[in-house]
Order: structure tokens, then C-alpha cells, then sequence
């Protein structure tokens, strides 16, 4: 099918709406695309993005809104297998192909392999170990998963039932799944393609637990991927989204493996039963994969979320709905205050997500450094950081993702938006690797047990909560600050220091409230809140941090600082409740100037919106949608991807159906 010939013209046309919005950047948009998304990152996805371009028919996501579930699954194999080849020879590093993924956003069968077999074996294997599984895992001889969720346990990692006992007499371990609660559930790159599966299992020794532990299990045979004895795996089934991952289940019926299956960098079993660990080791390392994966998820959603709102951004800009009082046009979705209301504050929010990505990627290392020299005091802060950050950033890029459908209207249910299959893919991240309203609780902890340490005069280790904690809890009691907003407005000091002594204050409150005897479970609402509250500090935090490596006179400092002030108001008016609980409580017309203050910096950043979402970079080809190419020709393409779906070119169906369907409805006995 073809768009019929000498239509008229669109006047003005989407192209020209969207060469205009460009017109008006007061920066250049490379300039901003360099500070604000790291180089290496740039680098990688300009490298992978070449390769790709070069073997369209292999890694072309122009079909996959038509494809089935094994379509798509057999499509993300193919690509799966090519990258392997050109890692192989030499064309992509490993870490090329995480880009890849990212770039393409298959989330293919291979991806666990890389992200979480491999890093779990990286660091908690030993050098014997290394050369048995790491070695071949990393030549693809071996294909693995990380298998810790299970039907009946999820986020509470320490309640797995999964059993690895030690079994003296053959220096073997057994491995068992004793009832349905114990199948592993939810494991990517199991349900048809593992071949090896790292199993998170409680260690038992001579009768005693000593907790969750990693063990490697062979599940399917490496010659023809037949299950193993003792071995029952599948795949789940389809899923809401996400369905080019084989996420699978499995049992395992008393299956022995040799004792150096189980991974001994951080706890040893000797020949004979005898356990031991490392001085001064956290049992809470063997969660360094976690820490890792979520370190991962704040980088990815930063980015699917930049695709998001680059749709969303754009079509707004060239949408045009209802006349004005004042021109002879239908007005540009865009300049409709509701629209920017929902569009203008995630942009804002993209930005800090794309900031506290690189600063957060940086903490983890810094740490992991430590760790390796034996110094495992950074690690609960760590820890800390992650759960708050992985549930901030999933929250906002999930929510975000859904707000840029609803923005597109009518069209946002097409899949030729993108930002269906966006959503679906992005999803999972609010579920996986923690639950988010669970993981909350890792953070809040580690929040609670700093207050209590400073309330009892004890040593705290130095860091950013710690930093903020002391500075308005000196000796672990809050000191009542008082704000002035039209301060706020201008000093980013005073900003940062309202989002830190929100979180002090409500961590306060939550100590003396459990102190008082409250229960933890009827705390619980007040620990998402506390939560959030101190990720919007670290979020905003990091933000200013990087807009500090900018010149003073740079171009893009000012456009920068009214996005860090626009992300500061918007927190400040989603949680208006928690100001009128304040030590020294926000007047409501202290609120009002806020509401007041965050309506003018929405109106002053839409101006530049389409420039701002350009400088994340996002090409065409990531985007794969119709209502946000670059070049504005929104409604050629929608109409064209239309007519190429296969319900519109295959006249053997078609014939097939009217025979079958409509010629006896059609022509049928009459009833009248």
C-alpha cells in the first residue's frame, strides 16, 4: 500500500513546527550533549550504532511491532548471537555489547549472561573458581543465569528455601528445591537458554544455616541443551512486556555438584565440612551483584526515559489541537499549560537522573576498590544508596514513560509511539531486584541506625548521609531550621540544605516514634516517604555536583540552573505535605509561592524543551517511533508503518478470512 498521490500539503507542516522549536535554542545542542551524557558513553553508542548500521537486515527494529512473542524472541536471538561474533572477533569489548543492549532494547536472551552471572563469578569466585566457570563464561561456552527469586519468596532474599547441603561423604553439594514455594521464578535467560544457573541457596553445613549463598549448577547440557538430571526448566509464559526474555522457572530434585561449585571468595567450605570466612567480611557482599545491577538500572532508565520524553517533547511540539482567541491556528499541544505541567518537570528530572547515573557509577567503584583491598565499611552505605536510588529512578522513569503516552493522546496506545514497548520493557524495574516499597526498607534502615549511632554518641562512618545527618542532627537531635522561599528561589545552598533537613527531620520523627514503641509494620508508610525524601536529596545532590564541573561562564549554566531549581520545586510541590510538617512548619502561602514560583520555571523552560531533549542524543533508529523522528514528518510515517502492516498486504489471509468469516455473515440466511 501506498499513501495516495496529490493530497495537500499540511500548513504549517510537522516538519517546519519542528524546525521552529529548534530556532528558538538560546545553546548549542552539542554543547549540551557533551556535559550532560558522558563521553564514554557517547563514544560506545556512536561505535555500536556504526556496527549496527552497517548489517540492517540483523539488528533493524523496523518489524518488531509486528512480530509474535517467538518472533521477537528468535529476532533477539539473532542479534544476541551476531554481537557474540563481533565480540569475538574483535569488533566489540564486552562492554560495547551492554551499550548495545541498551541502544537496541531488545533485552535479549544472552543479556543475564553478561550482567549477572558474569559479575557474581567476577566477584565472588576465586581464582580456581575463575578459571573453571569464569574463563569459559566468558568465552560463551557456557551460558548463565542468576537464579535467586523464587515463586514464593521475592525481595526477602534471607527467607529463600532453596537447600545446598554439604554432603561429606562425596565432598558434594546437594542441591534441592523441597516444596512449589522454592521453584526459582522470574529468571531471565533460563526459561530456554541457560545452560548454568547461579543459585542463590541456603547453605547448610553439618546441620547448620549460614544463609543465602551462590552456588553454580549445569542445568542443560552444553551438547544438546537437554535439562540434566534432576533438572526441571521452562519458560513462564508471556508477560505484560519484556517478551524477548526467556524469563523461566526452575526445580532442582537433590542435584549433587562438586564442592568448588559453590563460590568460596568470601565463605569457605573445606573438605570435611569446616566453614570459615574472611576477617572482617560483611555477609551482605554476597548482594554485590545486586549493588551492580542497580547501579545498572539507574544508568538505563535514565536513558529509556530519555527516549520517552524526546516522543513525547517532540510531538507535543508539532500537535496541534484548537484554535486560539488570538491566531487563525490550532495551537501546539505544548503551549497548553496541562501539557507542560506533565512534560516540563520530567525533562528536569531526566536531566538529574543522567547526572546522578555517572556520580552514582562512580561511588560503586570507589567502593568496590575498597572492598578489594578488605576495607567493607563503605558497603551498607552503598547498599543504602542503591535500594534508594534503584527505587527513585525506576518510580520516576516507569511513571515518566506512562505520562509521555498519555501526553500523546489517542496515538500513545499505537505501538508505532515507541513508548508502549518503552513501557512494557521498563516495567519490570520496578519489581526485579527488589520490590521498590521493600527495598525502601534497606534504605531507611541504614538511615535509622546513623541517628541511633549519633544519638548515642557514637563513631558514624563519613559520607554523604552521614554528612547531612550531623550537620541538622548535631549529637542526634534535630535542630529546628527556619526557610525563607524567596532564598530558595536563588541560592542552591538553601536548596539542598531544605531537601536534607526534610529527610533529617522525618528520619528524626521516624526514630522517635519506634522508639516509642511503635511498631515497624504500622511504620511503614512513613518509611516510603522517608525514603523518597532522601533520594530527592542524593538525586538533586548529585545534579549540583555535576553542574560544578561546568565554567562559571558557560552557555549552558544558565539553562541548567533552571532545570536544578525547576527539579527542586516540582519535589517540593509533589510532597507539599511533608513542608507543613516541618519542625517549623511552611505557611500555605509559603506553599502558594512555591506552586507560583514552579509555574513561572515550567513556562520559562518550555522554550527551550525541544532543544533539551535533542541534547540527549537519542537517534532515530533507538527511537524506532513515529510520532518522535527527528525530522517532524510524524503523519507520513504513522500512515506508512500503517499500511505496512502484513493485515493490510496479505490478499491470501484476506481471501481466507471473507471465505471463512465475513461471506457467511455477509450472505447468510436473512432474519428478516
Amino acid at each position: 500500500m501506498q499513501i495516495p498521490k496529490g493530497l495537500a500539503p499540511m500548513v504549517p507542516s510537522t516538519e517546519d513546527a519542528l524546525a521552529a522549536e529548534r530556532s528558538k535554542a538560546a545553546f548549542k545542542v552539542s554543547d549540551m550533549h557533551q556535559f550532560i551524557v558522558d563521553s564514554d558513553m557517547r563514544t560506545k553508542v556512536a561505535k555500536v550504532e556504526a556496527l549496527m548500521g552497517e548489517e540492517p537486515e540483523t539488528f533493524s527494529l523496523r518489524k518488531v511491532y509486528f512480530m509474535s512473542r517467538q518472533e521477537k524472541m528468535e529476532h533477539a536471538l539473532a542479534i544476541g548471537k551476531r554481537l557474540i561474533e563481533l565480540l569475538k572477533e574483535g569488533k566489540l569489548s564486552g562492554d560495547d555489547i551492554s551499550i548495545a543492549d541498551m541502544v537496541l532494547d531488545i533485552n535479549g536472551p544472552f543479556g543475564l549472561h553478561r550482567t549477572m552471572f558474569i559479575p557474581t563469578l567476577q566477584n565472588q569466585a576465586t581464582v580456581e573458581q575463575q578459571e573453571l566457570f569464569l574463563r569459559p563464561a566468558l568465552n560463551y561456552e557456557i551460558l548463565g543465569c542468576y537464579a535467586q527469586t523464587e515463586i514464593g519468596h521475592g525481595s526477602n532474599v534471607q527467607g529463600l528455601e532453596t537447600t545446598c547441603t554439604y554432603v561429606p561423604e562425596t565432598d558434594e553439594f546437594e542441591v534441592h528445591s523441597p516444596s512449589v514455594r522454592a521453584c526459582k521464578w522470574w529468571i531471565g535467560s533460563l526459561g530456554v537458554t541457560a545452560t548454568h544457573a547461579m543459585v542463590m541457596a541456603q547453605l547448610i553445613v553439618g546441620g547448620k544455616r549460614h544463609g543465602p549463598c551462590p552456588v553454580v549448577v549445569p542445568i542443560r547440557s552444553t551438547v544438546d541443551h537437554q535439562p540434566l538430571e534432576g533438572v526441571t526448566v521452562g519458560d513462564l509464559g508471556p508477560k505484560f512486556g519484556f517478551n524477548t526474555m526467556d524469563n523461566g522457572f526452575l526445580l532442582l530434585n537433590r542435584v549433587r555438584v562438586p564442592r568448588i561449585n559453590l563460590l568460596q571468595r568470601y565463605i569457605t567450605v573445606s573438605p570435611g565440612g569446616k566453614v570459615s570466612r574472611p576477617a572482617n567480611v560483611d555477609p551482605k557482599v554476597a548482594y554485590g551483584t545486586m549493588v551492580y545491577v542497580r547501579t545498572q538500572i539507574v544508568r538505563n532508565m535514565s536513558q529509556v526515559l530519555a527516549k520517552a520524553t524526546t516522543v513525547a517533547v517532540r510531538y507535543a511540539a508539532v500537535r496541534r489541537q484548537f484554535k486560539s482567541e488570538s491566531s487563525a491556528l490550532e495551537s501546539p499541544v505544548l503551549d497548553y499549560s496541562m501539557v507542560q505541567y506533565r512534560l516540563i518537570p520530567l525533562v528536569a528530572q531526566n536531566y538529574a537522573m543522567f547526572a546522578t547515573s555517572q556520580a552514582f557509577l562512580a561511588h560503586y567503584q570507589r567502593s568496590m576498590v575498597e572492598m578489594d583491598k578488605g576495607n567493607f565499611a563503605p558497603l551498607k552505605e552503598l547498599h543504602a544508596t542503591a535500594c534508594g536510588l534503584k527505587r527513585w529512578t525506576s518510580d520516576v522513569g516507569v511513571a515518566g514513560i506512562d505520562t509521555c503516552r498519555h501526553v500523546c493522546g489517542g496515538h500513545g496506545f499505537s505501538q508505532f509511539s515507541g513508548l508502549n514497548e518503552f513501557y512494557g520493557n521498563a516495567y519490570p524495574n520496578i519489581i526485579w531486584e527488589g520490590d521498590n516499597y521493600v527495598l525502601s526498607q534497606q534504605t531507611v534502615r541504614y538511615l535509622i541506625s546513623q541517628v541511633r549511632a549519633l544519638r548515642a554518641g557514637k563513631p558514624v562512618a563519613e559520607n554523604q548521609t552521614t554528612r547531612y545527618l550531623q550537620r541538622h542532627m548535631p549529637q542526634g537531635q534535630l535542630h529546628a531550621a527556619a526557610f525563607d522561599v524567596s532564598q530558595l528561589l536563588v541560592q542552591k545552598e538553601a536548596q539542598l540544605d531544605l531537601l536534607a533537613f526534610r529527610s533529617a527531620s522525618m528520619a528524626s520523627a521516624l526514630v522517635d516514634a519506634l522508639d516509642a514503641g511503635r511498631s515497624w509494620n504500622h511504620s511503614l508508610v512513613d518509611v516510603q516517604r522517608l525514603c523518597d525524601a532522601h533520594s530527592d536529596f542524593i538525586v538533586a545532590s548529585y545534579f549540583r555536583q555535576h553542574l560544578d564541573t561546568l565554567d562559571a561562564q558557560s552557555p549552558l549554566v544558565p539553562h541548567l540552573e533552571k532545570l536544578a531549581t525547576l527539579l527542586f520545586l516540582y519535589t517540593l510541590e509533589q510532597h507539599s505535605a511533608d513542608l507543613f510538617r516541618l519542625p517549623r512548619p511552611f505557611t500555605p502561602e509559603m506553599v502558594a509561592q512555591v506552586e507560583r514560583a514552579l509555574a513561572r520555571a515550567i513556562e520559562e523552560v518550555r522554550e527551550q524543551a525541544v532543544p533539551l531533549v535533542d541534547a540527549f542524543g537519542i537517534s532515530d533508529f533507538r527511537l524506532n517511533s513515529a510520532l518522535g523522528r527527528s525530522d517532524g514528518k510524524v503523519y507520513d510515517s504513522y500512515l506508512e508503518w500503517a499500511m505496512e502492516d502484513p493485515l493490510n498486504n496479505d490478499e491470501g489471509l484476506r481471501r481466507e478470512w471473507f471465505e471463512k468469516y465475513y461471506k457467511p455473515v455477509l450472505h447468510g440466511k436473512s432474519r428478516l
